[in-house]
């Protein structure tokens, strides 16, 4: 969150950094996330337990009610990998599913960071979105990504984002509703899912716990 001028974008920038995340001191203290919700797919309904920590490590547990079905995604800032199954061996992503996992393994947004190499932060309009008046603002990305970010005006919180994959042309769009503050952090009780405009899942979020104790080995693949 550094110093920003005056330009529209840049007040955008600085009133979402301040109002959504609580400003640079908040932010800095909040070191790691853990959820834990309920997600609905068309397959089922799966228990989810994730467990976020800056910059940008990532563990997703998944599994089945009655926990016969399970599945670890993680990232470990150099390895992206998975576990199907508690008795399965660890292997990595394939190179498409990592390339895609890693991009989503970002702590907060593509928008923290507005100078940092390889991104450029434009202001493309506004405009209604689920109810609400929202800044439509984009981030293009070096890795051939572009993420469409719908802030509504008021509350300077996340209503839609839309990643696009610049090489396939594919979208994963997802919806915010229903925000809660954990210490000064906010988080979205229900998040809808879509893959090219197709629903994919919901996830109910039941728990959110701040620097709850997340260790950076955590996140490593297992031998």
């Amino acid at each position: 969150m550094p110093e920003l001028g005056e330009t529209r974008i840049e007040k955008i920038l600085k009133s979402y950094y301040r109002k959504a995340l609580g400003g640079p001191e908040n932010w800095e203290k909040i070191l790691s996330l853990n959820i834990i919700g309920s997600m609905k797919t068309e397959g089922g309904a799966l228990e989810l337990n994730t467990y976020q920590k800056k910059p940008d490590f990532i563990k997703i547990n998944l599994s089945s009610e009655s926990g016969q079905k399970s599945l670890i995604l993680a990232y470990d800032g150099e390895v992206a990998w998975k576990q199907t199954g508690r008795r399965s061996k660890a292997e990595r992503m394939a190179e498409a599913e990592a390339r895609r996992f890693i991009h989503s393994a970002r702590f907060g947004n593509y928008l923290l960071y507005p100078f940092a190499e390889g991104k450029r932060i434009s202001l493309v309009d506004t405009v209604p979105v689920e109810g609400a008046i929202c800044h439509h603002i984009r981030v293009e990305l070096d890795t051939d990504y572009q993420v469409d970010y719908f802030i509504d005006i008021r509350s300077n919180l996340e209503i839609k984002v839309v990643n696009t994959d610049l090489r396939s042309g594919t979208t994963h769009s997802i919806i915010y509703k229903d925000y809660i503050s954990e210490q000064g952090m906010p988080v979205a009780r229900s998040v809808k899912s879509y893959e090219n405009d197709k629903w994919v899942s919901t996830l109910s979020v039941d728990e959110v716990k701040i620097n709850s104790g997340v260790m950076v080995w955590m996140f490593h693949m297992p031998e």
